[in-house]
């Protein structure tokens, strides 16, 4: 092995090891001053504190295969971040494979505080890399970076290679990313925060569990194939930036159970083939920026929300709105289930305002469902929806709206639903043709159930309404049950009238053309 030259002393039988480089104990190589070069295989050791004064150099420069570097809690310290035009703290020179750094502090470089770009198959760790001028700490393909803290650096905290794994890492306040990794690495339980560009970024590798905080850019920034789940990222496009808590530049990304809060855009979506599901995005000024093509499943958890791409949105719990003069939900697109997930959407209140619906379809669209939950306090309608076509409307609780329950156009399915205490229809539609059946209207101010022509109204019960229990022209109405409306049980024009019941109306039958057949009246 090559050794440096250094000068050998007996003093009473005892030799010692002077100089700058000497064999530990243990067989570890000690290094006491810097510049140094480390030329040979072997296990090196810092023994104190070094600092140099002199610009354009590294401090130690590793020329070797195999070499294990153990800074054994001291601080390799440079001449300053704005000194000189280059030098890192410490340079693996080259393609040098099997290399370990750890344990201490590299602070003050020009260049890099580790410069270690091309060191395959290598260990970095427990390494405090702090007010360099570059990056903070870089790392060949194939290697761990485990538990190290780049703060403050001028470029990238932490740069890494291909076939990486980079975990357990804090870095904060870089002057551009907080962690770049090259393809198929494994990016875990990191802390990325206040860096000036984005928190990681990422390409055909899995991102799990960090936490990407007040980043000028996005939290997570992802190109194509990455698995990115159970991540938090909060307050990203800080200050004057423009940032996402997760932006996907590409395709075949999978973006599951992620936490985006106080973001610019809580996810963003540049091209399609994407699959999102199960996160969360509150306090975001966009929640969801999306292209089409993606597949979405959406949980809202915030109010008002406007859904503006085709997919699968759910409730995450209950949610209320004060604000009045709002919709709770719009929905902007086609294509779109909205799962209510069996919470309540809220409103500020059957006469607060002057207008907002609780779920509202804006303009024409196509291919809508609603379900599963309960729509009540809106100063208009429960649900209007009279722009959805070839829609579906099913296991809805629509309670003490100011207008009618449900609010709907043709070529719709109304099934299963309950509107109570509605300040006008229970189910109101103006031009038919519509299947409505199994549902349950009571107690609301205008009719129960209201439709336009070639209905099917089927199965309900309307009891108590301020008009008509059911009122309809040109269709079927066949076995319900409707009892105590004040205006007419039945009114309908041109219709097949068959097996219901009506009792204790205004008028229970109030047929023209009609055929009737085994009514009760």
């Amino acid at each position: 092995m090559k050794r440096r030259i250094t000068t050998v002393a007996c003093i009473i039988g005892v030799c010692l090891l002077l100089g700058a480089a000497a064999w530990a104990g243990d067989g570890q190589i000690d290094i006491a001053e810097i510049p140094y070069t480390i030329s040979s295989s072997g296990s090196y050791i810092v023994v104190d504190d070094l600092s140099t004064t002199a610009t354009n150099t590294a401090g130690i420069t590793i020329d070797a295969d195999n070499v294990t570097l153990d800074l054994n809690g001291h601080a390799i310290i440079g001449p300053g971040k704005a000194a000189g035009s280059t030098g890192d703290g410490i340079y693996v020179d080259g393609a040098q494979y099997n290399i370990a750094i750890r344990n201490g502090t590299v602070r003050d470089w020009r260049g890099y505080g580790v410069y270690g770009n091309d060191a395959r198959n290598s260990q970095f760790e427990s390494l405090r890399c702090y007010n360099n001028g570059g990056y903070g700490l870089g790392a060949g393909s194939g290697s761990k970076v485990i538990g190290n803290t780049c703060r403050q650096n001028g470029g990238r905290g932490i740069y890494t290679g291909e076939c990486c794994t980079v975990t357990g890492n804090t870095s904060e306040y870089n002057g551009n990313d907080g962690i770049y990794t090259g393809s198929g690495c494994t990016v875990t339980g990191n802390s990325c925060c206040s860096n000036e560009d984005d928190g990681i970024q990422a390409n055909f590798s899995t991102v799990s569990g960090n936490m990407c905080y007040s980043n000028t850019g996005d939290g997570i920034r992802v190109a194509y194939n990455c698995r990115v789940v159970d991540n938090t990222c909060n307050n990203n496009g800080y200050m004057t930036g423009d940032g996402a808590g997760i932006l996907a530049t590409g395709y075949d990304n999978r973006i599951t159970n992620n936490h985006c809060t106080g973001n610019d855009r809580g996810l963003d979506l540049d091209a399609a083939n994407n699959i999102v599901s199960g996160n969360t995005l509150i306090r975001n000024t966009t929640p969801l920026d999306a292209v089409g093509g993606n597949q979405l499943d959406i949980l809202i958890s915030e109010l008002p929300y406007t859904i503006s791409q085709p997919g699968m949105y759910r409730l995450s719990g209950d949610l209320s709105l004060s604000a009045i003069d709002t919709h709770g939900i719009t929905i902007d697109a086609d294509d779109v289930t909205l799962d209510l997930n069996g919470h309540s959407l809220t409103g500020p209140g059957k006469t607060t305002g002057a207008i907002g619906h609780g779920i509202y379809v804006f303009g024409t669209q196509y291919n809508i469902a609603i379900r599963n939950g309960s729509v009540r306090d809106w100063r208009l309608d429960g649900v209007n929806a009279d722009g959805a076509y070839n829609s579906q409307f099913e296991a809805l609780r629509c309670y003490n709206n100011g207008d009618d329950g449900i609010s709907l156009t043709n070529g719709c399915t109304v099934t299963g639903n309950t509107c109570y205490n509605n300040g006008d229809d229970g189910i109101y539609n103006s031009s038919g043709p519509l299947t409505v059946s199994g549902n349950t209207c009571r107690d609301n101010g205008g009719d129960g159930i209201s439709t336009g022509y070639g209905c099917t109204v089927s199965g309900n019960a309307c009891r108590g309404n301020g008009a008509d229990g059911i009122q309809s022209s040109y269709s079927s109405v066949r076995g319900n049950a409707c009892y105590n409306n004040t205006g007419d049980g039945i009114q309908a024009t041109d219709s097949l009238v068959a097996e219901n019941c009506c009792m204790a109306n205004g008028t229970n039958l109030n047929l023209t053309t009609c055929t009737a057949v085994n009514n009760k009246s």
